[in-house]
């Protein structure tokens, strides 16, 4: 029950940002520059919650890499195309568009991390997929 109350706050926080990020890069600022202060804003932040609340630092390498390579592939990465799509697009079509992460971190969690896949997950990820073509067809349509 922890797990879904913090996905749906995390879903709450997240469906927010995407209208602030449209409202910061109306203007002339590139979407690097936007990288760059949102997750600068990010690393300050957690830094000094780890030092208020006397979190340790020294944890396995291997562990420290992954999670910097996922920072890597998510903050940057995906942050930049995330940032064009917004820029260039509508919030209400790019933001549920991106939303159907959830359908390649089912699909990625099955085929590396050996996760089950049941009836339930295939028909949300069927559910997903729809709900994806349907929002793209009605940018085509506007």
């Amino acid at each position: 029950m922890k797990a879904v109350v913090y996905a749906i706050l995390s879903a709450l926080v997240w469906g927010t940002a995407p209208l602030i990020f449209k409202l910061g890069l109306k203007g002339t600022v590139p979407s690097i520059v936007g990288i760059f202060f949102h997750n600068l804003t990010a690393a300050t932040v957690a830094f000094l919650s780890i030092l208020l609340v006397r979190e340790s630092f020294n944890y396995p390498v291997k562990d420290i890499a992954l999670i910097s390579f996922g920072g890597l592939v998510s903050g940057f990465l995906g942050l930049l195309l995330y940032y064009q799509a917004i820029k260039y697009g509508q919030v209400s079509v790019v933001a549920p568009i991106v939303a159907s992460s959830p359908l390649w971190s089912s699909l990625l969690a099955f085929l590396i991390l050996g996760e089950n896949f049941s009836v339930y997950k295939l028909i949300g990820t069927v559910l997903v997929v729809v709900g994806v073509i349907l929002l793209t067809a009605s940018e085509s349509l506007e």
